[in-house]
């Protein structure tokens, strides 16, 4: 066990891990979208998959013929700016499949299989699929923007073997002995990730990059810098759209997009979540009967060495984000969750992960909140909560990586505190988009799926060998 602070403890907030489950599984059915896929062979003509949020439109009983037509017609105007996510998204699917895995083993690899039926030729896998059948007037203008009509043209945190992983294991050293799912799906995972290593990494150091913040944390104010203006205003008419724009204009094109040097970051949320999937498919591999798995742990080392040499700051013991345009690699010295990231990875030092605990997690005067942890520190001059990834914000999703990482270095009784009190968030507020960590309020949208990780946070708890 690591020397830390010892948190104080929130005895009132014990965890009943099947009433847990019976709420997790209530959330998730909110969400359910069943959709046809019949150019898929070998998998049944249907599939669901749970989208982040899918509240349900509700129009107003009694009313005559026309206000029914007025009303729809306004609620059609509207809707765009309604906070509603009724399709597909990867890192969200990949929340869902590891939480259902503790429910119905079954949705969690339907979930899957929908995420990598959405692959393309090149092994791309859109952050974004589209619900045909929940398509408003915007998205129906993006839709014709974007070069494919499968959904967006970016990627987002890659986590999806870390999800498989999951559902492999439960089936392979479960009560059911079947690795049909894995051999189906190990090949489009290989291409997924070898996709990013062959078009993301454009320097000598392994770091893949990112090409605009929808790729990693939204509106971070970590990324105010590259655009040369706030993220803060209204997303229509932020740096994120004219970015988007801007991309369209160059048809999409990757190399035209690197060379503008308009956008490039190698993000440390985004490299370090695809250090732990790489070994997640080495393991995939293993697990199979394949050979390429000594392949994956090699690139997953390059890489974590590559994070730990070139984003660590010696000075505050963080680790910052890359400003990779014009191939400088300046460190972004933005404070945000993304600093604390690293603790996930395997060979970070004692003394690095102890500063990034004592001085930084368990701070008070930093991330160390009523509800931690939020996506700034208390001494970040940013406080605005209504915009996503910025302020005093609790993400539920963040809390679980970082809960892995105490974990993976002993910290166990800071993880175990972590999960207890977003465990009272999940009592207080529901499943929340996110929360305020200094008040608890639950923001945005309600039954948001990837919320529901509280429950794998709350099994590692009961179970801490895992």
């Amino acid at each position: 066990m690591s020397e830390t602070t010892n948190p104080k403890r929130h005895t009132d907030s014990e965890i009943d891990i099947n009433l847990l489950k019976k709420t997790v599984a209530g959330a998730l059915d909110k969400n359910r979208v069943e959709i046809p896929i019949p150019t898929v062979k070998k998998l049944d003509r249907k599939r669901t998959y749970h989208a982040p949020s899918l509240r349900p439109i509700k129009y107003p009983r009694n009313l005559s013929f026309w206000l029914k037509r007025l009303y729809k017609l306004w609620w059609d105007i509207k809707e765009p700016f309604e906070v509603r996510y009724p399709h597909q998204w990867t890192w969200d699917s990949c929340a869902h499949s590891i939480v259902l895995t503790h429910i119905d083993l079954e949705a969690a690899k339907q979930e899957m299989e929908l995420l990598l039926c959405a692959q393309t030729v090149d092994g791309f896998i859109p952050h974004m699929i589209w619900n045909h059948e929940r398509l408003h007037w915007l998205d129906k203008i993006l839709k014709r923007a974007y070069p494919t009509n499968l959904g967006s043209p970016f990627l987002q945190p890659p986590a999806l073997a870390e999800a498989v992983e999951r559902i492999a294991s439960e089936y392979v050293y479960g009560e059911i002995d079947n690795l049909n799912f894995l051999k189906w799906a190990l090949p489009r995972l290989k291409k997924y990730y070898l996709y990013i290593h062959n078009n993301r990494i454009r320097g000598n150091d392994s770091l893949p990059e990112i090409i605009i913040s929808y790729e990693s944390k939204d509106r971070s104010t970590e990324y105010d810098t590259i655009y040369g203006a706030s993220n803060a205003g209204l997303a229509p008419m932020g740096p994120m759209s004219s970015l988007s724009h801007k991309y369209m204009i160059m048809g999409w094109d990757l190399d035209k997009i690197f060379a503008s040097n308009r956008f490039r970051v190698k993000d440390t949320l985004f490299c370090c979540v695809y250090v732990q999937n790489l070994r997640a498919l080495s393991r995939l591999c293993d697990m199979a009967g394949d050979d390429d798995g000594a392949t994956f742990t090699t690139m997953a080392d390059e890489v974590e060495q590559a994070i730990i040499k070139k984003m660590y700051d010696e000075k505050t013991g963080l680790f910052y984000s890359l400003d990779a345009r014009n191939g400088k690699d300046e460190q972004l010295k933005i404070n945000t969750i993304s600093c604390l990231m690293p603790l996930m990875l395997d060979s970070i030092g004692k003394k690095q992960a102890d500063i990034l605990v004592n001085n930084w997690l368990l701070n008070p005067n930093e991330y160390w909140t009523a509800y931690p942890i939020p996506v700034e520190p208390i001494s970040s001059k940013y406080h605005n909560m209504h915009v996503i990834w910025r302020g005093h914000q609790t993400w539920v999703y963040t809390n679980w990586y970082i809960e892995k990482g105490l974990r993976k270095h002993g910290y166990n009784d800071v993880a175990d505190e972590l999960t207890r009190r977003t465990y009272m968030l999940i009592q207080k507020e529901g499943f929340r988009e996110y929360y305020s960590a200094i008040s608890g309020k639950g923001e945005r949208a309600m039954d948001f799926g990837w919320s529901t990780l509280i429950l794998d946070m709350a099994a590692d708890m009961q179970n801490p060998q895992t």
